[in-house]
């Protein structure tokens, strides 16, 4: 018998698995694969191995919630990848981040937990996906969540094992935020995830921070180290192992293995084969996932071609589509009492290192964003720059409607207690302003058919035009918000610190004096992305181009499924962690329910 104060984590390397078979093969260790794990082991007659590139990582400070997202603490742990140089803006490659630990983004994302307005799901449905809708979908997000912040809704799940909390304010701008809201025609709302919350507000944005005041991560949530060992006859996680590709059946419609390495061992170099009985889900998030497609012979033929890849199926979409939330920040100055800045000061940072330690409280004991903004920019008013008011009752009531697909939010202000380019000893506050609903479309490419290689991406940012005009639309709406805000009696002059056509600790300039020509200029040298990739073997109708169909199963295949954000059929108006819980859920009831009709 194991005993949870002597034993460790049961993780599993290459050799323990080389030549063996299971019923599901799991290829990835990021946030859905842990879900679908977990949810698919509960039937104590089937096996389940996880083929995960990292290992668990479960240490006192990445666990701790604002510390998690602090990706220097990673080392090795986390991987830093450049896209593609894109002279669209001077030439600067866009980084993404790639979690190599047991649990993926989950292990360090900014813990928002967001599902996104039912537009969003309802789109995806109007898309040709009938079976995503919202109403299709809200069941899924009830089941993972134990939303503590919500004790009383009905529409809110509180038995799951993702513990979702909002913390009371630390900071006094806080509340002068909330009143500048009301003068951008922004109503201010407690609950960001009730399905009929206006689509355009002013949000208290809820957590993934367990009840003991920690991450709670896939891993956390889904795979704890009690549910493993209790499980570890049938559930097998293996850990620093990469997939390199699938084998198939004779006729190339059925995957029936996958061939691993140990890449903790680099001297042997050697692939092993382990067999699936019944499916393999391949769960390596947006830009992994094709990849792994395209390096099993699922892909563009131009492209398996070119790398000497043995073709199993042409199919154009895989990498295709890349979509992928834009942003930049609108910054400015406050009081250094109010901003996250204050912890380079050593003694406040031991203070709350202390609150934490006891009393699970402070500034450590959360994440780094409490308010977020969502509109569209198509109800901004350009010569007040504040959205317009409803021109009758009728007008009132459709704007007012989460639920219609053309509601759905293009513009996100997440309003963070620090800045980029600060100095010590001052406080910084500012907006992140994101295009959540970009028409660009970005890609992903081999760059060989070395399974260790990043792939090439492409990120396209701001190539289509009506990106560019949301972006301005939305840059001068942040801009115009700080300005608001100053009108408030909050007791500090709050000068510029990042915003277009301003001078830095100046109080001078506004969003009305500032040309497109300055804000183009801005954006190319301060773009980034959101690190929410998605939509890169999206789900729909092979004839259209995508992947998966409706019950994730990759077009062509018997029994070769995606779980994760790149089945989106594009992202969501939220921070994309909800909604990836949400598909994996989906999954694993997809396969229960077709392996309980064919034992039948």
């Amino acid at each position: 018998m194991f005993w949870p104060f002597i034993s460790r984590y049961p993780e599993r390397r290459v050799a323990d698995v080389a030549g063996k078979s299971y019923d599901y093969i799991i290829v990835g260790g990021g946030t859905a694969a842990c879900v679908i794990a977990s949810r698919l082991s509960e039937d104590p007659n089937v096996s389940v191995l996880v083929i995960s590139k990292g290992k668990v990582k479960d240490d006192w400070l990445s666990t701790m919630p604002i510390v998690g997202n602090a990706r220097e603490n990673y080392g090795s742990d986390i991987d830093t990848i450049p896209s593609e140089p894109d002279e669209q803006w001077n030439g600067v490659p866009v980084r993404y981040f790639a979690s190599q630990a047991l649990g993926g983004a989950s292990i360090h994302n900014g813990l928002q937990y967001t599902r996104g307005p039912p537009a969003n799901y309802n789109h995806w449905a109007a898309l040709g996906n009938d079976q995503w809708s919202f109403e299709k979908c809200e069941p899924y997000f009830k089941k993972l969540e134990n939303a503590s912040s919500q004790p009383r809704a009905p529409y809110r799940g509180h038995n799951g094992p993702i513990h979702i909390r909002q913390d009371p304010s630390l900071n006094s701008v806080d509340k002068y935020i909330e009143e500048a809201a009301k003068d951008m025609n922004l109503p201010v709302r407690n609950d960001i995830n009730n399905p009929d919350a206006p689509p355009e507000a002013l949000f208290e944005i809820e957590h993934m921070i367990t009840k003991t005041g920690h991450r709670n991560s896939a891993q956390v949530g889904y795979l704890p180290k009690s549910l493993v060992l209790e499980r570890q006859e049938t559930l097998t996680i293996c850990s620093g192992a990469v997939a390199t590709r699938l084998q198939f059946n004779q006729d190339g419609t059925e995957a029936i293995g996958v061939y691993i390495l140990d890449r903790l061992d680099q001297k042997s170099a050697k692939e092993c084969l382990v067999s699936a009985n019944r499916e393999v889900i391949v769960s390596c998030g947006a830009l992994f996932s094709p990849q792994f497609l395209m390096l099993s012979g699922i892909g563009p033929k131009e492209q398996l071609e070119q790398h000497k890849i043995p073709l199993v199926r042409d199919m154009p979409g895989v990498g295709a589509n890349l979509n992928d939330h834009i942003a930049f920040s609108i910054a400015f100055q406050v009081r250094l009492a109010d901003s996250y800045i204050r912890l380079l000061n050593p003694l406040i940072a031991i203070w709350h290192l202390l609150l934490f330690i006891f009393t699970k409280t402070g500034i450590f004991s959360r994440s780094g964003a409490r308010l977020c903004a969502f509109l569209s920019s198509e109800n901004i008013d350009e010569k007040t720059m504040t959205l317009k008011p409803p021109k009758n009752a009728s007008d009132e009531q459709r704007r007012r409607d989460p639920h219609l697909p053309e509601n759905a939010p293009d513009v996100e202000l997440l309003f963070i207690n620090a800045a980029f380019d600060y100095e010590r000893g001052k406080g910084y506050c500012g907006f992140q302003t994101c295009l959540v609903q970009p028409f660009s479309r970005g890609r992903i490419e081999l760059a060989s058919s070395d399974p260790l290689a990043f792939p090439k991406f492409y990120s396209q940012f701001l190539t289509d035009p009506r990106d560019w005009a949301v972006a301005r639309k939305a840059a001068r709406f942040a801009m115009n918000y700080v300005e608001t805000f100053r009108k408030s009696k909050y007791p500090f002059n709050s000068t510029w610190h990042i915003a277009p056509g301003v001078q830095r600790g100046s109080m001078e300039g506004s969003w009305k004096d500032v040309s497109d020509k300055e804000t183009d200029r801005f954006l190319r040298e301060r773009l980034l992305n959101f690190y929410h990739p998605t939509s890169t073997c999206h789900m729909g109708l092979e004839k259209d181009g995508a992947v998966v169909g409706q019950d994730l199963k990759v077009h062509g295949f018997k029994n070769l499924r995606i779980a994760d954000a790149s089945v989106f059929p594009m992202v969501t108006s939220a921070h994309t962690t909800a909604p990836v819980y949400m598909v994996a859920e989906r999954c694993a009831d997809f396969i229960k329910n077709d392996w309980s009709k064919e034992s039948h």
